[in-house]
């Protein structure tokens, strides 16, 4: 599977492509530090069509984790492109019915420059949290078509592809792991400035077992959910 990856300023999504069809892993969505509001959803319009992803050949929504900015436009998507939506049973709620603590819940800090900013910024982020959740009931709110396991494969879709349960950022989180060994992690990793663990989760002891799991497998390129693609030996090397 060759996999593209859509940068919408702050948040990725992933293309995936094989034998002509399409899978779009993760949807875009609001940022809370956004200067502006926005869904991204024009923008990811501009990129399906670069590539060639239509109504026709997208065949499936995955969604590796429930967080605001990765699935904003599922809906609105499965009603102009037909396709189903997949995700973790985990993080039902989050997109089916999402109030602002569950919003916030992922909103824990190892780091304490990263507290600290938080602590200052509180209000600020509840606000645009609170603006994106009620966009999100408004318009975006959902039931899944599908509930991925550990272990599933996405062949019975068309691609050569394994879900991997990587609870911590938030319980339901996954990852791709592609027959090319590339892994789409969603929110388990991040690459602004070097590759690590993701800075903010619900479960940090989760989030350390699911990293180690991560290492059982043969991976050669990860994909973020933020910031650029890097070779998983970069990792280790940090």
């Amino acid at each position: 599977m060759e996999i593209s990856r859509i940068d919408l300023n702050g948040v990725n999504c992933c293309l995936g492509k094989q034998d002509g069809k399409f899978i779009l892993f993760d949807t875009g969505g609001h940022l809370t530090l956004d200067k502006k509001f926005d869904n991204r959803y024009d923008e990811l319009l501009k990129w399906l069509e670069t590539y060639g992803c239509t109504p026709e050949n997208l065949k499936l929504i995955v969604l590796t984790h429930g967080d605001n900015d990765h699935v904003a436009n599922a809906l609105t998507l499965r009603e102009q492109f037909g396709a189903k939506i997949a995700i973790h049973e985990n993080d039902r709620d989050l997109v089916e019915n999402p109030n602002i603590d569950m919003m916030m819940k992922s909103f824990k800090y190892r780091s304490i420059l990263f507290k600290l900013v938080f602590l200052v910024m509180n209000k600020q982020i509840r606000k645009i949290t609170l603006k994106a959740l009620d966009e999100y009931n408004k318009h975006g709110k959902f039931t899944p078509d599908i509930y991925l396991s550990d272990g599933d494969s996405l062949s019975e879709y068309g691609f050569d592809a394994q879900v991997i349960h990587l609870p911590g950022h938030t319980a339901g989180s996954i990852g791709i792991w592609t027959d090319g060994h590339d892994l789409i992690a969603g929110d388990i990793f991040t690459d602004i400035r070097k590759p690590e663990t993701a800075p903010n989760a619900v479960n940090f002891k989760q989030l350390s077992e699911s990293v180690r799991k991560i290492k059982t497998y043969q991976i050669n390129k990860v994909y973020p959910g933020h910031g650029i693609p890097f070779t998983f030996d970069r990792f280790y090397k940090k």
